[in-house]
């Protein structure tokens, strides 16, 4: 069980490291369509060795959630929502890193939790609440404008970036509603 426990702790750092490469490769001028693809399907590889451990990978995926780079949680975050184990993350939201874990959900299906992240959104703090407004827009969600206006106002620069997220791919889902002339 060793043996296996390492491949998948390796699974879960190649994800890391590739998710990281992938979000420069995003920004960069220097890579081509067909160079992202290949690095979404190494992660996705990466995915598959994960989806193979399934519960085994929860001991490990959830100490991710609150480690300060971003990629890492990513990385737990990402492997707990495709195995089925939302609800160590939503146990995790008031101390994750929110950064990572919102950008998973953004890159993941969150039917399951679509109803408690969107009562969440409503009751949480404003970093939290922002965070997961990001993620329901993210997947067509309607948010409430009331609280953007709360963030667009926060001292908090992350939860400001945020906001501008969340306005910026809402905006982006109801244009790819209507069609070019």
């Amino acid at each position: 069980m060793t043996v296996m426990l390492d491949i998948l702790v390796e699974h879960l750092e190649e994800i890391e490291f590739l998710w990281a490469q992938r979000s420069d490769a995003l920004r960069s001028a220097d890579y081509i369509g067909h160079e992202i693809l290949e690095l979404d399907d190494r992660i996705d590889a990466h995915l598959q060795g994960l989806l193979v451990g399934g519960a085994e990978c929860v001991p490990l995926a959830e100490p991710l959630l609150a480690e300060e780079d971003r990629f890492v949680a990513f990385s737990g975050a990402w492997c707990l929502a495709k195995i089925g184990q939302f609800q160590v993350i939503l146990d995790h939201l008031q101390d994750c890193n929110l950064d990572g874990v919102a950008e998973a959900l953004c890159h993941c299906q969150i039917d399951p939790i679509v109803e408690q992240l969107a009562e969440q959104y409503q009751a949480a703090e404003v970093p939290l609440a922002a965070a997961i407004g990001l993620v329901l827009a993210t997947h067509q969600k309607t948010v409430s404008p009331s609280r953007l206006a709360e963030f667009f106002s926060h001292e908090d620069p992350q939860v400001r970036r945020r906001a501008w997220e969340t306005v910026t791919r809402s905006c982006d889902h109801a244009s790819s509603h209507h069609s070019v002339p």
